[in-house]
């Protein structure tokens, strides 16, 4: 009996295994015809080996300028200010279009980014969150006789943006495998795209002497969503083994949403004073106007196993008031991939 029940573990494992490995590759095979469903295979192929793994090393920054006309004391100011670089590692594994990755700090750029994606070949949804207090560069100002320095952590910017995309010929052209590698591009191609983006940004000053130097002035709020068309483009010379794509779009800023947050003092009948922060909204100077959004990307398969890539996205970012304070933002990320097919 005891014989009996030994010899029974075997079999059992085996019918586990069996129907474990049955329900993988059932799983493995429907994310292959969901990846490929749709698109014209003369242009586009699955990758050979569908499990992946990879190091992304990426480097974010921002480049902001600020004017300001009339403010007290200063008269009309000019400022110019841009980030550290801002490093991150991160650790992806997945398979085709699903993945999971951690990511770490390794230049303590004064700043921390968070990015997510949701991507196919017709539609697709990125989400990037960046905050630095790493910006330093100058201040002119028309009533003083020299340039005065902004430092690291005398001011704290934090941007969002959500981008949504929409791509007209997703049966020939392919956003995910200039982005992420799930597709190889066989044959170049090109596609107008859709884009509908939704960006908040906020400027704000850590120091009482900046602020002083605004004329109160401690913080830039704004909000807009923007739709566009714009054209992307896929080029190979070898089937996919070399992948090199640029797109970009110009957007219509159709909502826009500012505010000034600024320090005064209130007399008080005794004599004093009770220094306060109001916030309140302020008109755009213009209430439709252009922004845009760019992307690169370079990807090379070193062999079926092995590929290596390269990729950079830039937004324009502004914010005009009828009040005198202007705002100009250029965010950025750049790539570098080693990745790993087995």
């Amino acid at each position: 009996m005891v014989m009996l029940a030994v010899c029974g573990l075997p079999a059992s494992a085996q019918k586990d295994d069996s129907w474990l490995k049955r329900n993988v590759k059932g799983l493995g095979k429907w994310l292959d015809n969901w990846a490929i469903e749709g698109v014209d295979t003369n242009y586009m192929a699955l990758p050979k080996y569908g499990w992946k793994v990879a190091a992304t090393t990426n480097f974010a920054g921002i480049s902001t300028s600020v004017e300001g006309h009339d403010i007290p004391t200063y008269q009309n100011i000019n400022i110019d200010m841009h980030s550290k670089l801002n490093g991150q590692t991160s650790v992806q594994m997945g398979y085709r279009s699903l993945s999971f990755s951690y990511s770490f700090d390794v230049a303590h750029g004064y700043s921390n980014d968070l990015n997510l994606s949701l991507l196919s070949q017709a539609f697709g949804v990125e989400y990037r969150s960046h905050t630095t207090h790493g910006l330093h560069g100058t201040l002119d100002a028309s009533a003083t006789p020299q340039t005065l320095q902004v430092s690291e952590n005398d001011t704290r910017l934090r941007a969002t943006i959500i981008n949504g995309y929409y791509v007209f010929n997703s049966k020939k052209y392919s956003l995910p495998a200039a982005m992420s590698q799930s597709l190889i591009q066989k044959r170049s191609a090109g596609s107008i795209t859709a884009y509908a983006v939704f960006l908040s940004a906020n400027l704000e000053s850590r120091t009482p002497a900046l602020t002083a130097m605004l004329g109160g002035l401690k913080k830039i709020e704004f909000y807009q969503a923007a739709l566009g068309l714009g054209y992307g483009y896929n080029y190979t010379p070898n089937r996919g083994r070399l992948l090199l794509h640029v797109s970009a779009a110009p957007l219509l800023v159709f909502f826009n949403k500012n505010f000034l947050t600024s320090s005064v003092n209130i007399p008080l009948p005794d004599g004093t004073s009770y220094g306060t922060d109001i916030s309140k909204e302020v008109q755009a100077k213009h209430h439709y106007f252009l922004t845009g959004v760019a992307r690169a990307s370079l990807f090379y398969n070193i062999s079926p196993h092995v590929h290596l890539g390269f990729s950079a996205l830039v937004n324009d970012i502004r914010f005009a008031s009828l009040s005198g304070v202007e705002m100009r933002m250029d965010d950025w990320i750049a790539n570098a991939t080693l990745g790993f097919r087995f």
